[in-house]
């Protein structure tokens, strides 16, 4: 009897072992789900946070770009009158001084300079021919500041294109120069040289406002990665099936950690204050968008290459 008791008590305790070993393995299990869960859940989470970022910064750049929009068209009607009113004004001082050749002209021929005495002191005394002189170099300089805030007003039009929701054919060379027009004051204050490369195409299909985001923010980063100033290559290159946008710096370029990076959301090398993190991180997701890769290639001290491509033709979800 003895022993049939210990074979029960065995029994019960081989049983409770197995359900131990079982709920053990449950737990694992379960434990492996939750770990599973959570990552999900952590990207589901950063995902969310890229999308918030991009909302936000699509927002502010809508806002911008309708003060943008704004500015350029309260801009454009006196610069266009300044423009204008150059060209008559220097043919108006051209007649105004043939006049006085003619004068003087006059008072040589008929001996008449005795009689003109106190005029010609006051012509020397004012230094007359520097002065038509000056008059002169200062119509070119208002002619030229003219001009320069004339293509500053087109860089700022070009760049906004608020009416341009849709996809549509662009010239991307276009976008190049105007986002180039916005940023002229950097480049010189940094003495920074470009060198631009365009090929023969026409243009492509994409969100022309968009694209010129993606071509701004790379522009910024490779002119503060020049502080002392260097060298920017743009380069288009066009295939039958798609084209390459190419911007190449001779700045401080980027270690393969910093690389790794740098398209994640406020991921910045930057100083608190004086970067968000966002830029790339946007142009990537519009690259995306546009059917598109962004690649890289950089090695510190000897500057970073920006290669984007993009197919010819595509069709492009709104939204």
């Amino acid at each position: 009897m003895q022993e049939d008791e210990i074979k029960i008590l065995r029994d019960k305790i081989e049983a409770q072992k197995k359900e131990i070993e079982a709920l053990r393995e449950e737990i694992v299990s379960t434990r492996e789900t939750t770990e599973k869960q959570k990552r999900e859940l952590e990207l589901t989470v950063e995902n969310l946070k890229m999308a918030q970022s991009q909302l936000v910064q699509s927002e502010k750049m809508a806002s911008v770009g309708v003060l943008t929009a704004g500015i350029a068209h309260e801009l454009n009607n006196p610069i266009n009158f300044m423009s204008g009113n150059v060209f008559p004004l220097k043919n108006d001082l051209d007649e105004v001084f043939s006049v006085l050749k003619k004068y003087d002209e006059a008072i040589e021929a008929n001996k008449l300079n005795e009689f003109f005495a106190e005029v010609d002191a006051l012509k020397k005394d004012m230094d007359f021919s520097y002065l038509i002189q000056e008059i002169y170099s200062l119509l070119r300089g208002i002619e030229e500041g003219a001009h320069r805030s004339s293509e500053i007003i087109k860089g700022l039009r070009s760049f906004s294109r608020l009416d341009d929701e849709a996809c549509q054919l662009y010239d991307i060379h276009e976008g190049i120069d105007s986002s180039l027009v916005v940023l002229h004051n950097k480049i010189k204050d940094r003495n920074i040289v470009v060198k631009k490369d365009y090929g023969d195409f026409e243009g492509l299909e994409c969100y022309p406002s968009k694209f010129n985001q993606v071509i701004m923010n790379i522009l910024t980063n490779s002119i503060q990665a020049m502080e002392n100033g260097g060298k920017l290559f743009i380069q288009t290159v066009s295939s039958a099936i798609g084209v390459k946008i190419i911007i190449k710096d001779t700045g401080k370029g980027m270690t393969p950690d910093v690389k790794e990076h740098i398209f994640e959301p406020f991921y910045t090398t930057k100083e608190v204050g004086k970067g968000t993190g966002l830029g790339l991180s946007i142009s990537y997701g519009i690259i995306e968008k546009h059917n598109g890769n962004i690649d890289v290639i950089s090695e510190p001290g000897k500057g970073t290459e920006f290669i984007i491509s993009l197919p010819r033709t595509q069709s492009i979800p709104t939204g």
